[in-house]
């Protein structure tokens, strides 16, 4: 008999703890991301093509961190207050003569395009993960 006391009450003691995480609020939005792997040549020349990510994402309001991702590097940063929308985010690595220029752009229709611009850098050849994050302060 005190074997099936000690199974009821693990089961009651589980059903509580289920119970009781039930009732934690959520935790804050998540992280989101806008990124593209691309191999570069080392020898950028305003002849290549550039390189751009696009996605569509609505958006609550609020303020977020807004970061560029190049390889490993995570800068410029900026924090940024957005209306609640969708919005259109671009993300692309651009080639000039002998450096290359990355760009991030954040657009809403009705409002005034939000720019995170990383204006000059060297790179060796190889594949490099570029875009960048908003990461949400609520």
């Amino acid at each position: 008999m005190s074997g099936m006391f000690g199974k009821v009450a693990a089961v009651a003691a589980a059903a509580t703890a289920v119970v009781a995480m039930a009732g934690v609020p959520a935790s804050a939005a998540d992280t989101a991301y806008n990124t593209r792997s691309v191999w570069l040549d080392g020898q950028p020349s305003g002849a290549n093509a550039s390189a751009c990510t696009t996605r569509s994402m609505y958006l609550a309001s609020g303020t977020y961190t807004w970061t560029q991702i190049f390889g490993g590097s995570r800068t410029p940063t900026r924090d940024i207050y957005l209306a609640t929308g969708t919005y259109t985010w671009r993300d692309c690595v651009v080639p000039h003569n002998g450096y290359y220029e990355q760009t991030s752009s954040l657009s809403k229709p009705g409002s005034e395009t939000a720019y995170l611009i990383d204006p000059s850098f060297g790179q060796l050849a190889g594949t490099y993960t570029f875009g960048s994050l908003l990461d949400p302060h609520f």
